[in-house]
C-alpha cells in the first residue's frame, strides 16, 4: 500500500513526507484515499504534502469532508484525527442548520478532477480506445448482433455483425450513404442503400466518431448494411423517494450581464424561501431541498468579442461575489449544486473543473453549496436519484450535424437534441463538437451509468420530456435575449423553473417572469426590502 500511494502521488506531481506516508499506508480504503488526495491536489495544487499542510488548511479540508456521504466522511475524519485535526474545529459542521441532512443527502458520484498537463496525440488515441472499448462492451450484449466478428476476420459472401467507430461518412452520387468503419483490427467500407428505407433513416442520423453496431453481409472489399444498432440507454426502474422533497432546476443566470433579470431572480429566491405567494405556494416552496444550477452562473469577461459593452459588472470576481450574495439569501436547508459552463471562469475544455476559489472565493464560503465539474453525476435523496449535469456545449454542433434537427429548428426544443446524446451514450460523439481534454484511463464524456434525470442548459429554453424512462430537463435562463444569441439561433424563454416532487415524480413549470400570476403586490413589497438591503451591503 505504501508504494502504491507513493506512486500515485508522484504521478500527480506531489511529494509526501515520511510520517504522512506511514499514516496513509495504514488507511484501508484505498479508493477513498485516492479520491480525497485528488481533490486536495486539485484544490491546493501542493508540491509537497506534510502534516503541517493539513493543520494549516484544516478549515478548508474539513469543508471538503462535507461533500462525502456519511460513512466515507467518518472514515476520513478518523484519518485526519491522526494529524491532530478534529471535526469539532469546523464551524460548518456544528452550525444548527440541519447539517446532517446537508451532509448525507448529496453524494458526488462522479466528478472529473483531472490535473492540466501537456497533451499529446497519444492521449487522444487512448481516449478514443477507451470510448470504443466501453461502448463495445454495451453493444456486444445485444442479442440482435449475432455472429459478431472483428473487421480483420470478415470473410467473403457471409453475413455477420461488427462493432466499429465511424471514421467517415459520405453521400454517393446515387444518394446512398457510404460509411468507413474501423475497430482495433482494421477498417472497412459499409454501404446503406436508399431502397432500405428504415435502415437509411437510421444512417442519416449517424455522426462521425460514434461507435455503432452493424448487421452486414458482403466481403472484405465492401459490406452492405442490413441494420444499425446504437448503444442507447434505458432506465429500468423509476425511483420514488419516501420523503416529500422537491427539487428545482435552473441554469444560465448570467450575473454581470446588462441583460441579467435580477428582479425576476429575486422573485424566485423569495418564493423559494416561502415568503411570497399564496398559502399553497409558500407551503410547496418550503419543501424544495435541492437546487441544481447547470452552468453559466455568471456572464464572465472576454467570452466573446465586444462583451465588455454588455456588462454591468466588468470584473469576474465581482460577478461571483454578487452571485454568492444572491445565493446566500436562499434558506440554508436547500442543497445548491452548481456546475460551470462556457461563461464561467474555468477552462472551456471539457470536462470543465469546479469553479475555483481564485475567482469564486465568495461561493466557496457558502455552507450549503456543492461546486462540481461539467459534466458531473450527482446522487440525491434517500433513494439516490442519479442526476447527470451537462451544460450542453455540444448541442449546437449536434443540431448542425443531423438534418432533421436542423430543419425542425431544434434550438426551440432542447430535449429533442439531448435524446441523441443518450442514444449514442456520449455527450459529444464527434471529435470536433467541443474542445475537450482527454482524461487518464477513460473518456469523461462517455455516459457510463444510466441517470434518472439528465439536466442541460445553454439554449436558455425550458423543456421537460422523457427518453426510455430517463427524465430530460432543459433549464431556462435569467437573461433576456442578447445579440450573440440572435446570431447563433437561440430563442430564450427566461424565468421559468421546473420543480419536481421526488415522492410522486410530479413535475410542474413555475413562471417568475413579469407576466406570472403570483401575488405581485406582496412580491413588490419584498423586493423593495431586498433592494434596500443590497444597497446598504454595497
Amino acid at each position: 500500500m505504501e508504494q502504491e500511494i507513493l506512486t500515485y502521488c508522484m504521478q500527480k506531481g506531489v511529494l509526501l513526507d515520511k510520517r504522512l506516508l506511514e499514516i496513509f499506508a495504514n488507511f484501508e480504503n484505498h479508493n477513498l484515499l485516492k479520491n480525497f488526495l485528488e481533490i486536495i491536489n486539485f484544490q491546493f495544487n501542493p508540491k509537497i504534502l506534510t502534516l503541517s499542510f493539513f493543520v494549516n488548511n484544516k478549515e478548508k479540508i474539513l469543508k471538503i469532508l462535507l461533500k462525502y456521504k456519511q460513512s466515507d466522511k467518518e472514515e476520513l475524519e478518523k484519518l485526519l484525527s491522526k494529524f491532530g485535526i478534529s471535526s469539532s474545529y469546523n464551524p460548518l459542521i456544528n452550525v444548527e442548520k440541519n447539517s446532517e441532512n446537508l451532509e448525507s443527502s448529496v453524494i458526488l458520484r462522479k466528478i472529473y478532477l483531472n490535473k492540466p498537463k501537456k497533451i499529446n496525440v497519444s492521449d487522444f488515441v487512448k481516449n478514443f480506445r477507451s470510448r470504443f472499448v466501453s461502448i463495445k462492451g454495451l453493444l456486444q450484449d445485444r442479442p440482435e448482433l449475432e455472429n459478431l466478428v472483428s473487421i480483420n476476420r470478415i470473410e467473403n459472401n457471409s453475413s455477420y455483425s461488427i462493432i466499429g467507430l465511424v471514421f467517415d461518412k459520405k453521400i454517393t452520387k446515387n444518394d446512398n450513404i457510404l460509411l468507413e468503419i474501423e475497430d482495433l483490427t482494421g477498417r472497412i467500407s459499409a454501404l446503406v442503400t436508399k431502397n432500405r428505407q428504415e435502415v437509411y433513416e437510421k444512417a442519416k442520423e449517424i455522426l462521425l466518431d460514434e461507435v455503432i453496431g452493424l448487421k452486414v453481409s458482403g466481403s472484405r472489399e465492401i459490406v452492405f448494411i442490413n441494420d444499425i444498432f446504437f448503444p442507447d440507454i434505458k432506465l429500468v426502474e423509476k425511483k420514488k423517494s419516501k420523503k416529500e422533497e422537491l427539487v428545482a432546476f435552473s441554469s444560465d443566470i448570467h450575473v454581470g450581464s446588462d441583460k441579467f433579470l435580477e428582479r425576476n431572480f429575486l422573485k424566485f429566491i423569495n418564493w423559494l424561501n416561502g415568503e411570497v405567494g399564496n398559502a399553497k405556494q409558500r407551503e410547496e416552496a418550503l419543501k424544495v431541498k435541492y437546487l441544481f444550477i447547470t452552468g453559466d452562473s455568471v456572464d464572465g469577461v472576454g467570452v466573446y468579442p465586444g462583451q465588455e459593452t454588455q456588462l454591468v459588472i466588468k470584473d469576474v470576481r465581482e460577478q461571483y461575489k454578487r452571485l454568492a450574495e444572491l445565493l446566500s439569501m436562499i434558506r440554508k436547508d436547500v442543497n445548491i449544486i452548481v456546475c460551470p459552463g462556457q461563461h464561467d471562469a474555468v477552462r472551456v475544455a471539457e470536462p470543465q473543473p469546479i469553479i475555483g476559489d481564485f475567482y469564486g472565493e465568495a461561493l466557496h464560503k457558502l455552507e450549503n453549496i456543492y461546486l462540481v465539474t461539467n459534466p458531473a453525476l450527482i446522487e440525491i435523496s434517500d433513494v439516490k436519484f442519479k442526476v447527470l449535469m451537462y451544460h450542453g456545449a455540444s448541442i449546437h454542433g449536434i443540431i448542425n450535424s443531423i438534418d432533421s434537427l436542423r430543419v425542425n429548428k431544434a434550438h426551440n426544443s432542447p430535449t429533442s437534441v439531448v435524446k441523441y446524446l443518450l442514444k449514442k451514450r456520449h455527450l459529444a460523439p464527434t471529435h470536433s463538437l467541443v474542445t475537450y481534454t482527454p482524461c487518464e484511463g477513460e473518456d469523461s464524456l462517455f455516459i457510463h451509468e444510466t441517470p434518472d434525470i439528465f439536466l442541460t442548459g445553454d439554449l436558455h429554453r425550458p423543456e421537460i420530456s422523457e427518453y426510455n424512462g430517463v427524465l430530460l430537463i432543459a433549464s431556462s435562463c435569467w437573461q433576456s435575449i442578447t445579440p450573440f444569441e440572435e446570431k447563433v439561433g437561440n430563442n430564450p424563454d427566461p424565468c421559468k423553473v421546473p420543480i419536481m416532487n421526488l415522492k410522486t415524480r410530479e413535475i410542474k413549470m413555475l413562471d417568475f417572469s413579469d407576466s406570472s400570476e403570483m401575488d405581485e403586490n406582496e412580491i413588490e413589497d419584498k423586493l423593495k426590502k431586498e433592494e434596500v438591503k443590497l444597497e446598504n451591503a454595497n
